[in-house]
């Protein structure tokens, strides 16, 4: 067989769009010089997807809503200084302090929290609190991919795991839809920008000046936001989502084991997410509204 037809032979369109849609986005990041160190790893996809057996197709295919949230979400970064004349700062806060402030002296309890735990600095209890909490906010980005592959691979015996992903899966495209339409109409400031610059709105030279240290605790959690694609994407706030989706599709699949499990890792994140000053409460229970409508919006599909 020769070369051409063995290349016509394994080439797929999915393939030939799967390498246009990475050439694209890696063109489109080094243009706008938002290329990251992280993003040449997509490379890696490349080999898998050409000399893999049948299951890379299925994967991607299977895993594409997914995929493209990331992608977009990561393109964020361009429209965030579009945003910034319309970034929501004041409100929020007073909403926050009025609605939640009598748990912590009328003190919104995101700076309460922080507050307290700068008076813990040094010491064991408060490198505990704060590593325990960091792990936890970076979690969010493992738990939802390790469950769906989870279902992904099981699936492959089991028909009722493969629904379970296929339900897992319609949601948080919902829940990821949802989300970024609600970042680009209604931006809108963390906690930690507010204990920086108080209700000033922000500009692209303070977003350039900000010291991250001088925001908010724990060095893993500066280096992530520090290179995040939208630093205004309060509310809905995914860390309240994540969970709250993730107890309510387990109750659907009468899995009440794994439903108890999300319900402790919500209340965890919950806590971690005020503690380490990144959301209100206010943008949590906006993250548990749309995982609720992503919820019955999976439900109803399934159905």
């Amino acid at each position: 067989m020769t070369l051409a037809a063995l290349i016509r032979q394994r080439v797929q369109p999915w393939q030939v769009w799967l390498c246009a849609a990475i050439a694209g986005y890696l063109s489109l990041s080094a243009a706008t010089n938002t290329l990251r160190s992280f993003h040449w790893y997509m490379l890696l996809v490349v080999p898998v997807a050409f000399f893999g057996t049948e299951k890379p197709k299925r994967f991607f295919l299977d895993w594409l809503p997914l995929f493209a949230f990331w992608l977009v979400y990561d393109r964020l970064r361009l429209v965030q200084p579009m945003l910034l004349d319309r970034v929501a700062v004041a409100w929020p806060y007073d909403l926050e302090c009025q609605a939640f402030g009598w748990m912590t002296g009328g003190q919104a309890p995101a700076h309460w929290s922080r507050a307290w735990l700068a008076t813990q600095a040094g010491s064991a209890i408060g490198d505990a609190v704060s590593l325990a909490a960091q792990f936890i906010y970076l979690s969010h980005l493992f738990v939802l991919p390790l469950i769906l592959l989870y279902f992904w691979i099981r699936g492959f015996r089991d028909e009722g795991d493969r629904a379970s992903f296929t339900m897992y899966m319609r949601a948080f495209f919902a829940l990821h839809v949802m989300a970024i339409a609600i970042y680009l109409l209604l931006p809108v400031a963390p906690p930690w920008w507010v204990s920086l610059n108080g209700a000033v709105q922000p500009t692209s030279e303070l977003v350039a000046a900000t010291k991250m240290t001088a925001a908010m605790d724990g060095v893993i959690v500066q280096g992530l936001i520090k290179s995040a694609s939208n630093w205004f994407a309060a509310v809905p706030s995914l860390h309240g989502a994540y969970p709250v989706l993730m107890v309510l599709l387990a109750a659907l699949d009468k899995n009440r084991r794994l439903a108890g499990a999300f319900a402790a890792y919500m209340v965890l994140m919950f806590a971690s997410t005020v503690v380490l000053n990144q959301h209100y409460i206010i943008d949590l229970i906006a993250g548990g509204v749309i995982a609720l409508l992503a919820g019955w919006f999976a439900q109803l599909k399934r159905q």
